[in-house]
């Protein structure tokens, strides 16, 4: 691992940042519903900065945690931004404009309650290189057990981008979709 990146799986190490509910778009408003992610809605823009989602790879829409939508392993009420998990595509990709000192999130997936899942997070610095970070999760109904996985940096490195993917660590199981909540970022 590199000096320039410290790896977290605490939201608390994120407290100084901002916090970002995909649900509450502070351009748009609430997205009611399940929410195809658009154009006019890839881009979140708050005072601190923007996060931009990449909506030319697999489908990405956002939704809530509850029983009639994603019901796994998030707090009911969440915002969740899912990515539908395509071969060789990257599920859930984001843009920092301006670069930031920090990202972290839960990570969950859609697929067989009670499988393991290996949750990745690749951030991408400013100098070009990317480091990635891995935690282990089980999918389940139990509210708030998604793994929390984050990256802050060091030695004046910034984060351009990060992706974020789940697969199975036995190769067994295909997950249909990715899945974070609320996500935390920190301006530089």
């Amino acid at each position: 691992m590199s000096d320039d990146v410290t790896f977290s799986t605490s939201a608390d190490d994120f407290a100084d940042g901002v916090w970002l509910d995909w649900a509450e778009h502070p351009q748009q408003g609430p997205l009611d519903g399940l929410k195809k992610l658009t154009k006019a809605l890839q881009r979140y823009l708050f005072n601190e900065g923007g996060v931009e989602v990449d909506i030319d790879g697999p489908p990405v829409c956002v939704s809530r945690c509850s029983k009639q939508g994603f019901d796994y392993n998030f707090d009911t009420g969440e915002g969740v931004l899912l990515g539908d998990n395509l071969a060789g595509k990257l599920p859930v990709h984001l843009f920092f404009n301006p670069p930031v000192a920090g990202v972290g999130t839960q990570v969950s997936a859609v697929g067989p309650v009670g499988k393991v899942y290996l949750a990745q997070m690749s951030v991408r610095l400013d100098d070009g290189l990317w480091h990635l970070h891995a935690g282990t999760g089980q999918l389940s109904r139990q509210r708030g057990t998604a793994p929390f996985i984050g990256a802050r940096c060091a030695n004046d490195r910034l984060i351009t981008e990060v992706w974020f993917d789940v697969v199975d660590p036995n190769n067994q199981v295909d997950f249909t979709q990715v899945a974070i909540n609320h996500l935390y970022f920190v301006p530089a």
